[in-house]
């Protein structure tokens, strides 16, 4: 490549970004060697977890933040205090010469990892017990919830 293969880390904007690294990795004789992290938690990419290939990928359950944002919508347009947080613009960039207030609700935040991905996203329902083990030998996989 571009930079010699001196690769310390990928850290992809979502999980179709990781497993695309993921794939020029391995046509470098790189995978396994770089960690890769993605995000959404998606079930190809959670699937590339369980096999040991992306290292990280972040859940943000999108079943929360969905009715939450229909919640917060009618509680603004009816006047109604909307429970929301303000954080100075220097605080969420971390950037102390940004200026002005912006109203937020934060939901968690999760690092799906191999030691955590049956929990987070398979017992949760975030996706498919099928989809998430895909490929893997019934041997290895733990049981269905």
């Amino acid at each position: 490549t571009s930079i010699d293969n001196d690769v310390d880390a990928v850290v992809a904007s979502n999980d179709g970004t990781g497993l695309g690294a993921l794939q020029a990795m391995k046509a470098q004789g790189l995978a396994g060697a770089v960690p890769i992290s993605g995000q959404d938690a998606t079930a190809d990419g959670c699937n590339s977890i369980v096999k040991g290939e992306l290292t990280v990928s972040i859940l943000k359950d999108i079943r929360d933040l969905s009715p939450l944002a229909v919640d917060l919508v009618d509680q603004l347009l009816k006047g109604e205090d909307a429970g929301l947080e303000m954080y100075t613009m220097a605080e969420l960039t971390n950037d102390p010469s940004q200026e002005g207030e912006v109203p937020c609700h934060f939901l968690p935040v999760y690092q799906v990892n191999q030691d955590n991905v049956y929990e987070l996203v398979v017992e949760s329902g975030f996706q498919s017990y099928d989809d998430v083990y895909r490929d893997i030998p019934e041997d290895e996989r733990p049981a269905r919830p």
